[in-house]
Formats: C-alpha cells, structure tokens, sequence
C-alpha cells in the first residue's frame, strides 16, 4: 500500500513539472512575441495606429471667377454642403451604405460604384452626393451617431448668375471621367473640371491648387480635431471681352423672332433654332457669343438629374451645340459679296454695266435657274444686285469668274478655315468649294459642272461655313480688309489682383482686295439697308433719325430638296457705314427669309448698343415680299 502511495505521489509531481514547464513555454512564447511586436516592429505599428486616428481631409480649390468687359460677374462660386465617406473598415461599409442609401435617395450599388473608382485612395473621403438639399442634410445629421466615416463637408459649387445665359460660350463643369483621366495629367479621380466652353478651354487656369487638412478623429471617423492646414489658393480670374447687357438682348431678340416668325399670320416658317454673334470690327474681340437652344448649366455643377440629361440628349436640336463656332450652314446670299469682289477685281464687271433680271437665267438649252423674284428685278447694276440680291446677276458673275476664283477670295476672307478663337478645340473649318476639292471628294464625279459653279456664286451647293466665319467676314469688309483674330479673353487675373495674361488685337492676315472695290461692296449693303431687301427694317430716314447709317446682307439658304426643311436665314451688318464699330452675323435655321427672321435680331443689338429708343418693328410688320 505504501509503495502505491509513493507511486502516485511522484505520478503527481511529475504532472506539474511538466504543467509548469508548458506553462513556462506559453509565458515565454507571449514574452517573445511581445517584444517582437513592440521592439521590432513597434514603430510600424504605431504608424498604423496612428494612422487609424488621423485623416487628410482635401480642401478642394474654388475655382476662378468669370466676368464680362464691364466687370458684371457670370460665373461664381457659392457654398454648398456635400456627404463624403472614409471607408469604415470591411466590417462597417456595408452596414453604413445600407443605412446611408436611402437617406441620400441614392442606389446601394451607386455608392459602392462611388467607392470602386475612389479605391486608390481609401482613406480619404469619397464624396456620395454633391450640394445636398436642407432636407437630407438634415436626414444625415440626424442618423450620424449610426453612419461611421460619414462626414458632412462644407464646399464650393460651381454658380452661374444667368442661368442658361451665355451657355455655350461659358460652358460648364463635371467630375472627370475615364477618358479624361487618361488623356489629361495633373488630375485625380474625382477632380472636378471644365466640360464644354471657357470652363474646358481655360481649365488649367480656373481650377486652382487644392489645399488639405490633416484631423484627429474618433472611433466612428469623426473629426475631434484639427491638427494642420494647408489652404487652398484659388484659380485665376478670367475677364471676357463679352458684353452681358448685350448678351441677353441677342438672345431675348433671338427667341422673341423665333416665336413671330413661327405665328406669321401670312407666311410662317419652322424657325427651330439660331445663332447670334458680334465682333469689334477693330479689334477682334467678341462682344456677343449665343446659340439657341441652350442649357442651364447650374445643373452640372452638382449630381445632374437624370431627367434634365435625358431631354437634352434626346432633342433633335442638339442643345449642347454651340452653333456660332461647330455648326456649318449653307450661307445663301451673304456669299454674294464675295462673288461681287471676284468679278470686280477679276475686271468681269464694271460699275456701269447692268444685266437684266426676268426671273429665270439660262443655264443649257434645256435648263435654267431661277431667281428669288420670279418676276425678276429689270435692268440692275452691281450696287442693285447686292442690295435687292439678285440672283440672275450673280449667276452671270459665277459664269463669267469660275468657281476657283471664288474659293481664292473666300479664302482670302477667312471662310472655310477656323478662325482660332479661344475655343479652338470645338470650331469648325467648314467647306470652300473648288475644282480640287470636288475631285478629291467626289473622285467619280470629279467635273465641278456650269450649274454647280453657278449655285456657288449665290452661296448654295457645297459651301459650309460657320456663323463665327460670316460674322469675321463681315468684319474684314467693314475694317477696309484687315482680318482681327476674334477672341473672348481680355485677362487672366491671378488671386492677388495682378495680371497673368492679357490680350488684345491680332491681325491674321489681309485681304487681298482694293479700296475701291470693297467701297462698291459696302455702297452695295448700304443700299440694303436704305431701299433693299432690309429697308423695311432701317429704311432711308434712319440716317436722319440717328445720324448713321448700317450696312447689311440678307440671305436665305435653301435646304436639300427632300429634306423637308425651311430655309435658313442669314442677316450680316456693320454699323456705323462710315466709321464701322461693330459686326453682326445672325442665323436663324428654318426662318425662311433673311429679311423677315433674322434683320429684326440684328436690328434689337443695333438699337441696344447705340442707344437708340425708336424704330424697332417684328417680322409682322414686314411686307408681303419682304426679300432674301
């Protein structure tokens, strides 16, 4: 019995020595492993620590103001509060999205998207929603003690005081997409930049340096305190030659004419859209810029509704077409100054010959042309051709000059070219018809034939240009030949007032043409505007009336046969005759009739920019045959 004892008793000791010894081990191991976390990598941890209390909130840039020539302000900024989140952890994101979604009237798979294209960047801030309304703002205040990482960030928004005025030509702003981010550098996921317009052509000078500010936070990721800030500096101010006041008259004429034109008691037309410019004959700079129909473009500047980008893109007007640099139009008889040109310094014509105009101008045996008159004009002279625009004389100047003579002259001018505005990446070139384009474009009928020669005299068939290129043209006929580069930027001013850049006028070139011949040119359009096709809008006592005359060129470009569209309808003037200020292209797609719809919206800018109170009359008012 004794020795069983025993036994037991050492069975026993032995069980804990050994528990003692693995018990040992175990303090060991701890000990060993604590101070491989502490000693060795200690300092790694503690970043990582750290790194879980601290946050760099971005302090993204206001970008720079916009104004016009007269300081009034066109694109601003305002305060806005937007819903951010740093990602909670693997373990909280779904939870907060899940919660956070229907606060935000958002789609879960919307914010994990949002959280998807911002992965390089997880610890900072992934903005959800963008100038919330007080409502949700509210609703996320209410609920933050449940949404971890959910910040409320006070912000700028892009603001344009017009509305839609100037759209086209201000542009508008967006996040950056894919594309972009490829093909730009110097940006980031999630920068917001210029779209369209001056926002995209000066981007680089309007967005600014964004500044940052690093917080302490808690253990739901909220900020507790501030612990360094580097401000943001703003971008660079831009100064634009465009006149607003003047601006919103070319556009209130432009829609006011659009609806006359369509309620014409006696002749209505479609008149669907248009476009207005003018230009300092002198300098080149851009006084008005407007097509119609536009866009507001305070709905970019934060999330657009889906519904206001579905419209736009479904209208067959193409509202975001800025048509005074990218669309190309036909330009009807505002081309006829420049075959009025050719055949005058070609020695074709002389100032004392006159044809007779019956109606119709015999092509072949078997085929003839007709003018806009069918009973025709009777015995005319050049300065009758151009102010009453007959066709039948300007087919015998297409004969007897050829269409190549015309291209070098509309070259000369600036047609069919870009005009290299600030917006250069949007405009358009267009098309000048000659004899190598049409055998390059048409290699399997090369011939440029006698009719087609002839429609290009009258500014028909192949032409295309822009409504910027007409006004441009114009210009150079009023400023004795002188070609002005047109521009919209004056200054760029940096935050502290001083000036970056500033620019002013540029001659591009000259016309090629004599004095005398572009004073034939301009008695021609004055007469347009005294006993022509645009008298029923000035009429002879203007001058008395005002102490001035204007020069001006109706044209009505016919479409396609079997388009099933109307007419468009052009009016070029430069006021004052004698001592030109200003130069005005207006077109008015589907007007019908240059006198009818587009005078009138030339006619309203001449009045606002000379001052004068009387004589403005609508489309109504015009005869039963108004003109071209």
């Amino acid at each position: 019995m004794q020795a069983r004892g025993d036994e037991r008793k050492e069975a026993a000791q032995r069980r804990l020595v050994a528990f003692r010894v693995l018990l040992a081990l175990i303090l060991l191991a701890l000990l060993t492993r604590s101070a491989y976390l502490q000693v060795v990598r200690g300092a790694q941890f503690e970043q990582l620590a750290r790194g879980n209390a601290l946050r760099l909130l971005p302090l993204p840039a206001p970008r720079g103001r916009i104004f016009d020539r007269h300081h009034e302000l066109m694109v601003g900024n305002r305060p806005a509060y937007h819903v951010s989140l740093v990602h909670p952890g693997p373990g909280k994101v779904d939870e907060v999205i899940a919660r956070l979604a229907p606060l935000l009237e958002m789609e879960v798979d919307e914010i994990r998207e949002a959280i998807r294209r911002r992965a390089d960047r997880l610890y900072e801030p992934v903005r959800l929603k963008l100038d919330v309304d007080p409502v949700t703002h509210s609703r996320v205040e209410e609920n933050r003690g449940e949404l971890p990482g959910v910040v409320v960030e006070v912000a700028p928004v892009r603001d344009y005081p017009g509305g839609s005025l100037a759209a086209h030509l201000l542009g508008y702003v967006g996040e950056i997409d894919a594309l972009e981010l490829a093909r730009l550098e110097g940006y980031r996921q999630g920068d917001i930049i210029g779209k369209m317009g001056l926002e995209a052509a000066y981007d680089a000078e309007l967005r600014g340096r964004d500044g940052g500010r690093q917080v302490e936070t808690d253990a739901n990721n909220r900020p507790v305190r501030v612990l360094g800030q580097v401000d943001p500096i703003p971008g660079n101010t831009l100064v634009l030659t465009i006149d607003a006041e003047l601006q919103r008259v070319a556009e209130a004429a432009l829609q006011a004419t659009l609806a006359a034109v369509r309620a014409h008691p006696r002749t209505p037309y479609r008149a669907t859209s248009g476009a207005v410019v003018v230009l300092k004959v002198n300098t080149g700079e851009v006084l008005v810029m407007a097509s119609h129909p536009g866009f507001d473009p305070n709905q970019f500047a934060s999330r657009t509704p889906r519904s206001y980008l579905d419209a736009l893109r479904a209208d067959p007007l193409s509202p975001f077409l800025n048509r005074v640099i990218s669309g190309l139009y036909v330009p009807g008889s505002t081309f006829k100054m420049i075959t009025a040109i050719a055949a005058l310094e070609a020695g074709k014509v002389t100032l004392g010959e006159t044809l007779v105009c019956t109606g119709t101008y015999r092509v072949t045996a078997d085929h003839s042309k007709r003018c806009w008159r069918s009973e025709g004009h009777g015995a005319v002279n050049i300065f009758d051709a151009i102010s009453h625009s007959c066709n039948v004389f300007f087919f015998e100047m297409g004969r007897r000059v050829g269409v190549d003579l015309l291209a070098y002259y509309a070259r000369a001018f600036g047609l069919g070219q870009p005009t290299g505005i600030d917006l250069r990446p949007l405009e358009k070139a267009g098309t000048v018809p000659d004899r190598e384009w049409k055998r390059s474009r048409f290699p399997r009928d090369p011939t440029f034939w006698l009719a087609e020669e002839l429609d290009a005299a009258i500014g028909q068939g192949f032409h295309e240009y822009t409504p910027l290129q007409l006004a441009h043209y114009v210009a150079t006929i009023a400023s004795g030949g002188i070609r002005y580069q047109p521009y919209l930027v004056s200054r760029v001013v940096d935050p502290s007032g001083r000036i970056v850049r500033e620019s002013g006028p540029r001659v591009i070139g000259e016309a090629p043409v004599s004095s005398p011949t572009l004073a034939v040119i301009r008695e021609g359009m004055r007469r347009t505007t005294v006993s022509g096709t645009a008298a029923w809008l000035f009429g002879p006592r203007f001058k008395d009336r005002y102490g001035f005359e204007v020069a001006g060129k109706t044209g009505t470009a016919e479409a396609p046969k079997g388009s099933g569209r109307d007419p468009n309808a052009w009016f070029l003037a430069f006021a004052p005759l004698d001592d030109p200020e200003i130069a005005i292209a207006v077109l008015v797609e589907e007007g019908g009739s240059g006198s009818l719809a587009a005078a009138p919206v030339a006619r309203a800018l001449i009045d606002h920019y000379f001052g004068l109170v009387a004589g403005r009359r609508s489309p109504e008012d015009a005869p039963a045959e108004p003109g071209d």
